[in-house]
């Protein structure tokens, strides 16, 4: 039976990414004097980050779906999100934080406030330095440059993939483009099983070898969203540009290039894991794992970058199987929701081949899982 996506469940669940995103990162004292106690022992105490990951996927979320209402309603919470983060100096602590900068232009698209367009500006200043001094022989950046291990992890070139070829796209910038693809383009053509076509958790390239497991569900997401990501916005930004008589030469060259690349590496990725996709429009934790834990993250994902993919106006065969992929998955995870939260839901991955088994509920099952579900209560109204 097809579970029904309502407005009742779809408020529920954007109060639920609101408070999730301004309160992820908040530390209760418990967690304080512990945090106190291993600072006093000189032991590493991760700094409190205003736009990790975990939010950026809810302010995602609010910004890339729903009806153009809806998205304004969010505008006055997305500027309190950043405007906290800008007030202290716009801190960056690893890569996963430019994830954020993909809501972050579309606020500033929306509100036209240059301080907005200055924190991206830091968010491309800060990869294109790590791109300088710490990536690769390949060019591809370190997920924690700090390790000293080049490792090279599909999470990192799925978000900075995200954020740098949108930037590029929005701010006419051919090396955002280029940087951005490359960051994906390499984990494709050096991270990926030849068997089966699913992707290893990550790499080293000066070594040869492919680490973690293959086909890690969240993985098989981060690339798939980067993609579909990176193809929308290529595509909306040529298309903005038709009208105008001056064109950037290099710019258009690295976009109508990107984009090719970027469409046949989509479509063959969106094959491969759509093949493992359950009756009931679920996918795996490992998509491999056919008798293993169904995961919410990895189904919301991967269906996000369908949706995405959809809403192309051309009929071509794909984006109807991308839809139908979409649709699947919707039903699952209307399925899963109970108070705005989308449960069985992969814990957080720690590292390579560290995947607890727990699950519940998480922000990066909430923030994909709401742009799904808002695709199709949409598309279902508009039928």
């Amino acid at each position: 039976m097809k579970n029904e996506v309502t407005e009742g469940m779809l408020r529920r669940m954007e109060q639920e990414a609101v408070h999730e995103m301004l309160h992820y990162d908040d530390r209760d004292i418990k967690r304080g004097i512990k945090d106190m106690v291993k600072k006093a022992a000189g032991r590493y105490v991760p700094p409190k980050d205003m736009i990790f990951w975990p939010g950026a996927m809810l302010a995602n979320s609010l910004t890339e779906w729903g009806k153009e209402s809806e998205k304004r309603k969010a505008v006055p919470v997305l500027k309190e999100y950043f405007d906290r983060w800008i007030g202290a100096g716009m801190p960056l602590y690893f890569v996963d934080d430019v994830l954020a900068g993909v809501s972050l232009i579309d606020l500033y698209l929306d509100t036209k406030e240059e301080k907005y367009k200055a924190g991206a500006d830091r968010m491309a200043a800060y990869l294109y330095r790590l791109e300088e001094m710490e990536a690769d022989e390949t060019g591809s950046i370190p997920y924690r440059p700090s390790h000293g291990n080049q490792h090279i992890y599909a999470d990192g070139a799925g978000m900075m993939g995200s954020f740098l070829i949108k930037y590029g796209a929005v701010f006419h910038s051919a090396h955002g483009i280029e940087s951005g693809w490359r960051q994906m383009r390499n984990m494709l053509l050096f991270g990926m099983d030849e068997k089966t076509g699913l992707p290893y958790h990550g790499f080293q390239y000066e070594n040869k070898i492919k680490y973690g497991i293959i086909g890690w569900g969240r993985a098989v997401g981060w690339l798939l969203m980067g993609l579909s990501r990176g193809l929308c916005c290529i595509r909306g930004s040529l298309r903005e540009e038709d009208g105008q008589e001056k064109r950037e030469k290099e710019w258009e060259s690295a976009c109508r290039t990107a984009y090719g690349e970027m469409e046949a590496s989509y479509r063959r990725l969106m094959e491969t894991a759509g093949a493992y996709q359950k009756e009931n429009g679920a996918f795996p934790w490992q998509l491999g794992a056919e008798e293993g834990p169904e995961d919410s993250s990895a189904t919301a994902m991967i269906a996000y970058a369908a949706a995405m993919e959809a809403q192309r106006k051309d009929k071509q065969t794909q984006w109807e199987i991308g839809r139908r992929l979409a649709e699947q998955a919707a039903g699952y995870l209307a399925g899963q929701e109970k108070d705005g939260r989308i449960y069985s839901c992969l814990a957080e991955c720690k590292g390579f081949s560290e995947y607890p088994q727990y699950y519940g509920a998480y922000p990066w099952s909430l923030g994909p899982g709401l742009g799904v579900l808002r695709w199709m209560r949409e598309k279902d109204s508009a039928s």
